[in-house]
């Protein structure tokens, strides 16, 4: 396939109006190079993990970071800016993770699908860790959905690609999505030019796609057998993944998320760093690259910390287990 092809792809999968394909190392770096986002606009985001990159990537915008990712953190972070659909602007967007930030949160998208529009915002999703696979967010009231493709490169892109999918403006019965429609005239009125994607890496993309659906299961999957693993081990605390009824979203999950509740799970060690637990483990389980094959660990809270965030891999789950419990007895 060529890069035309693949978009086309991915839009159909997303079920989405258009995607562009974007060289970029994360999701908040595709957004500023799409250049939609505009001197004047506002951005109002929950970005824990990119805190830094809304700082210092978005030029002369009003950029205002909300905690939590609630309807009325949003909205109270919008009060005061006269938002317009209209193309010209200025523009009210708002960005959230599907599952995303310290916690692994699970916003309720549909109320905040329902709050843009009445606010006269734009929002954004970054689907990265929920994936096209297991979220909609355009289905649920995003106009632009975002997502970073190592998973769905099973980790082996030789560089890091983003997908942005583009909202369907026009609804049922002849309706028409204003804010849909302004994110499209926007994107269009930037004239993008194509992403150069060597045969190389257009077909590592494509092999991808056709095996995404059997190795996302399986992610998912271990992610819940790892979970309840941890939850049931005395040597961590604060086991957090959306599908455990001690999630503090986990009721909003079930109704957004599907195929289960994402690859990604995070726990708290009891006296120990994360560098120490890292100093115990086989070196695959920090080096295998993302969204590979083996399960990968990292610290989000930095290694002197005592949080770990693991994304589970294709791996055997028991074994990863086992080998988890032989470091933490250590």
């Amino acid at each position: 396939m060529d890069v035309q092809q693949l978009e086309e792809t991915w839009a159909l999968r997303a079920g989405a109006r258009e995607a562009r394909l974007v060289a970029a190392p994360h999701v908040p770096a595709a957004l500023s190079l799409l250049g939609i986002v505009r001197p004047g606009d506002r951005l109002v985001a929950f970005a824990d993990d990119f805190a830094d990159a809304f700082a210092h990537g978005f030029v002369g915008c009003d950029v205002v970071l909300v905690d939590p990712p609630s309807v009325a953190a949003f909205t109270a972070a919008s009060e005061d800016f006269d938002a317009s659909f209209d193309a010209e602007g200025p523009h009210l967007w708002w960005f959230v993770n599907s599952i995303g930030g310290f916690g692994l949160r699970v916003p309720e998208l549909r109320a905040l699908g329902r709050a843009a529009r009445e606010a006269h915002a734009l929002l954004v999703v970054d689907n990265t860790v929920a994936s096209a696979f297991g979220c909609n967010p355009l289905r649920l009231g995003a106009v632009l959905s975002l997502e970073a493709l190592d998973r769905v490169c099973a980790g082996k892109a030789p560089r890091k690609l983003v997908a942005a999918s583009m909202a369907r403006s026009q609804l049922k019965r002849h309706r028409m999505d204003a804010a849909a429609a302004c994110a499209h005239a926007l994107l269009e009125g930037r004239g993008l030019a194509k992403l150069d994607l060597p045969a190389g890496e257009a077909g590592v993309l494509e092999r991808g796609l056709d095996s995404l659906d059997t190795r996302m299961q399986a992610h998912f999957d271990h992610a819940r057998a790892l979970a309840e693993y941890l939850a049931a081990n005395e040597m961590v605390r604060n086991v957090r993944y959306p599908g455990l009824s001690s999630h503090p979203d986990h009721a909003v999950a079930t109704g957004i998320l599907e195929h289960g509740f994402g690859p990604a799970v995070e726990f708290d060690l009891i006296e120990r760093s994360a560098d120490d637990l890292f100093d115990t483990l086989p070196g695959e389980f920090r080096t295998s690259p993302a969204g590979g094959a083996t399960t990968r660990l990292s610290a989000p809270r930095g290694k002197q910390g005592s949080a770990i965030r693991l994304f589970a891999g294709t791996d055997d789950p028991l074994q990863v287990a086992a080998t988890l419990d032989n470091a933490l007895r250590k």
